[in-house]
């Protein structure tokens, strides 16, 4: 066996001939790594094109930066380690543009820079290099950028208003020219005139999200009468508009449309299980449509409401629209069809796949209701990220005939 003996292996029988047979692994699925990294590239330009859409060339901005960083850092560590990794280059860009998904069109350009850098060098290299980290190295940089640029990515929980380009002024907008919007006044994205402000290019709007979780905690003023009817009358944007993405929020996480696209393409070409994303959404709402609820009382105090999702006022079911707002807004969308589904951060099998996901659907919304509300999906995938070795243990296929070990 000489040279070529990695790629191939020659056998022979005792009448002398012979065939070749390809080297291990013997499963092929037809499609080289590049191509999958090609398929993951389109999918997540796809979704940064709607995003730069909705939020302008600020948004075009952010991701670009992140993006060249990640380039610039996995380029130059290959370089220094004289070890060129095949699919690096274009595995360090996908972490790129993902990087910049999850950031608001708001962040300075040195906040995305550093998150290309730090997802590069601590959550990538530092464990090997492409193919042997742990934690996927796009949210590891958003959550780490988190703490080191918190006046930028708060933590805090009061009344924080991001912006989002008024209707007239998508893709050539200015994301800075934001007027605010009272949520009394506030008819929707294509019902909300801007004739009041003639300079105005964008509206400045609280997430659905943030609101989601002052009702949560019962700091939202509803009343006691109609509580639901009243969140989703007063204070949340029409249900359209969050699968539009006509609402405030990160570079990719609010155009429920665009993701479910590129998911489904995903999906189509084999790179996605279709488990990941529909377990990561159903555990999510599941766990929206069980978990309690501060609601005023008649007697003026808060009083925990179970099982929101059967709530029904005036023979409508609120209820129900509560919940599908916790699925279509915010980050959850982004994280079911294009970060959770992660092939070498994710578990091994497909059973290991549920888990994973549930596990992250069902932590992204206690922690959306309950816990750190900023970057609530990407915390709950690295938790996840952490537990994939344990789940890949425990689900791993054995072999026919073979004792566990005692």
């Amino acid at each position: 066996m000489t040279g070529n003996a990695a790629s191939a292996v020659e056998t022979r029988n005792p009448r002398g001939w012979g065939w070749r047979m390809p080297g291990a692994p013997f499963v092929r699925s037809g499609q080289s790594h590049a191509q999958i990294l090609a398929a993951w590239t389109m999918a997540t330009m796809i979704v940064a094109l709607a995003g730069i859409v909705l939020y302008g060339l600020s948004a075009a901005q952010v991701i670009a930066v992140a993006a060249l960083t990640a380039l610039a850092t996995e380029a130059s560590l290959s370089a220094l380690a004289m070890r060129q990794v095949p699919g690096g280059l274009m595995h360090a860009l996908v972490t790129g543009v993902l990087l910049g998904l999850t950031l608001p069109p708001t962040a300075p350009w040195f906040v995305a820079a550093a998150g290309g850098f730090l997802a590069i060098l601590v959550a990538k290299w530092m464990f090997g290099g492409f193919g042997h980290h742990l934690w996927h190295p796009a949210v590891a940089g958003r959550v780490i950028v988190q703490f080191l640029f918190a006046q930028h990515l708060s933590f805090s929980q009061g009344l924080v208003q991001t912006p989002i380009l008024a209707p007239g002024h998508l893709l050539v907008g200015q994301i800075s020219a934001a007027v605010s919007i009272p949520a009394e006044s506030y008819q929707g994205w294509s019902n909300t005139p801007l004739e009041d402000s003639p300079r105005a290019e964008a509206f400045l709007l609280e997430r659905p999200v943030q609101v989601l979780r002052r009702m949560a905690s019962g700091s939202l003023d509803v009343g006691f009468a109609e509580p639901w009817t009243t969140l989703l009358r007063d204070y949340l944007p029409p249900w359209k508009d969050t699968v539009l993405g006509t609402v405030p929020g990160g570079v990719g996480e609010s155009c429920t449309i665009a993701l479910v696209v590129v998911g489904m393409y995903l999906i189509y070409r084999g790179h996605l299980r279709w488990q990941v994303p529909v377990c990561v959404l159903a555990s999510a709402a599941l766990t929206a449509a069980i978990l309690p609820v501060a609601v005023p009382h008649s007697s003026g105090a808060l009083r925990m409401q179970w099982l929101p999702a059967l709530v029904v006022e005036d023979k409508v079911p609120v209820g129900a629209a509560y919940v599908l707002y916790h699925v279509t807004a915010g980050q959850l969308m982004l994280c079911a069809f294009l970060l959770a589904g992660d092939m070498l951060a994710g578990p091994l099998t497909v059973r290991g796949q549920r888990y994973f996901a549930v596990g992250v659907g069902v932590i992204a919304m206690l922690m959306r209701l309950y816990g750190v509300l900023e970057g609530e999906c990407y915390w709950a995938i690295l938790i996840m990220n952490t537990f994939v070795p344990a789940i890949d243990r425990r689900t791993r296929r054995r072999p026919l005939a073979v004792e566990p070990a005692a």
